[in-house]
């Protein structure tokens, strides 16, 4: 689109001469708006060039020559101010609709993203566990939101402390937080999730009583879609709920466990 727009200008210069220089003033502003800095300040340059050489003598010759360069110049920058502050705003519109505003860590809408990302590579291999703070409701009833809103914080905040750099987590929604683990054995992600659970206990307490979470867990099998691993990994947290809530279950490690047993 940028180069068509050059390519008009030029055609208005050979077809109407003169019409070409009140064209350049838009097309100028508009390239920074659809292309890099640098390229928008090219293609500008030859759309003005362009321009004076096939208007040479409607614009006056070298007396209306300064005049029109300067005020494009002035509408170039123009240009590159109000498209570099919209684009800066634009990335920042995007990236706090990624991030969940209460907890500071990815939403549901950047968990979609990336694993539509992750999944569909052969590397894809990993777990994803899915928690579950325990009795959150009564925290919310007991005593009130702000406080349950406070628990998720600072649960957020002591889960991430206990990752590993390759590890993501994000909320799902409620009282629903994801971690995903691209890599690491079962033991190690054993140990990676339950040095959350205790670190959660140990920080994150209402009057003196620990907060606590349960998770359920699943390997991903290639090549499905991540939303089938979430759905195992759900079915593991309601039997982690049901045998007594505050523990990690892990389907195919209890299973090894029982067999090696």
């Amino acid at each position: 689109m940028a180069v068509s727009i050059v390519g008009g200008i030029w055609a208005i210069g050979y077809a109407a001469h003169f019409a070409a220089l009140f064209w350049s003033y838009p097309a100028v502003l508009m390239l920074f708006f659809l292309v890099p800095a640098r390229v928008a300040a090219l293609l500008g340059a030859s759309a003005v060039l362009g321009s004076v050489a096939l208007s040479w003598r409607e614009l006056g010759g070298t007396e209306g020559l300064p005049f029109f360069l300067i005020t494009n110049v002035l509408t170039g920058v123009f240009g590159f101010l109000v498209s570099y502050q919209a684009k800066k705003d634009i990335l920042h519109w995007k990236v706090l609709s990624l991030m969940d505003s209460l907890t500071g860590i990815g939403n549901r809408r950047l968990l979609e993203v990336e694993f539509a990302q992750a999944f569909t590579q052969k590397t894809s291999a990993g777990t994803l566990a899915l928690l579950d703070i325990d009795h959150f409701k009564q925290i919310n009833d007991r005593y009130g939101h702000e406080v349950g809103d406070q628990v998720l914080r600072d649960l957020a905040a002591a889960v991430q402390s206990a990752l590993r750099k390759t590890d993501r987590l994000y909320r799902m929604g409620g009282e629903e937080f994801v971690i995903w683990l691209p890599t690491g054995n079962p033991e190690a992600v054993m140990a990676v999730l339950e040095r959350a659970r205790l670190r959660v206990r140990e920080a994150v307490q209402i009057h003196g009583e620990a907060v606590t979470f349960s998770v359920g867990v699943s390997s991903h099998r290639e090549p499905e879609p991540w939303q089938a691993c979430l759905g195992r990994a759900d079915a593991a947290l309601y039997r982690a709920k049901r045998e007594g809530r505050d523990r990690v279950f892990w389907p195919s490690v209890e299973e090894l466990g029982a067999a090696r047993a």
